[in-house]
């Protein structure tokens, strides 16, 4: 083998070895930011966590009775049987206030369809969660997206 062949050699055994090196930080590094538990922004990822996995109960579990007592129906439906929609969620900013009250806004980017050429799409929208201290957790203090929850209505008189 000729001194040119070796450095050749050598120089591409360094590439693998660097192109490897970067494949494992990344594999390491990356992922999903897990947020401090007991934050309003660790119930909205865990929420969003469960919407995706269509876990309606594990979603449910993140809103406040309050929010419950006051709708007529909580449609489980649009968690459980959201298809072949994949989501990702961005945290855009937190606002925290003084009555243990919270403002979360993320930008939820919802995937849909097969992915082959033409055969998906994926749209984007930014999202607001309110949420409160209850009993010591954060809880939804208004229905979070993805349900929908009318309100019942007073009686009529």
């Amino acid at each position: 083998m000729t001194a040119s062949n070796r450095w050749l050699v050598i120089v591409a055994v360094g590439i693998v070895l660097a192109v490897a090196a970067g494949v494992v930080v990344t594999m390491v590094a990356g992922g999903e930011r897990r947020y401090a538990e007991g934050t309003p922004e660790r119930t909205v990822q865990d929420y969003l966590r469960a919407v995706s996995e269509r876990d309606a109960t594990r979603a449910l579990s993140y809103v406040a009775p309050s929010v419950t007592a006051q709708c007529t129906e909580i449609p489980r439906d649009v968690i459980s049987n959201r298809g072949t929609s994949s989501i990702r969620a961005a945290l855009d900013r937190s606002t925290l206030q003084a009555d243990r009250t919270a403002e979360v806004r993320v930008r939820i980017t919802e995937s849909y369809g097969d992915g082959g050429p033409f055969g998906g799409g994926e749209s984007s929208h930014s999202q607001v969660f309110l949420l409160a201290q209850d009993q010591g957790q954060w809880r939804f203090s208004e229905a979070p997206w993805p349900i929908y929850c009318p309100k019942i209505a007073p009686p009529f008189r």
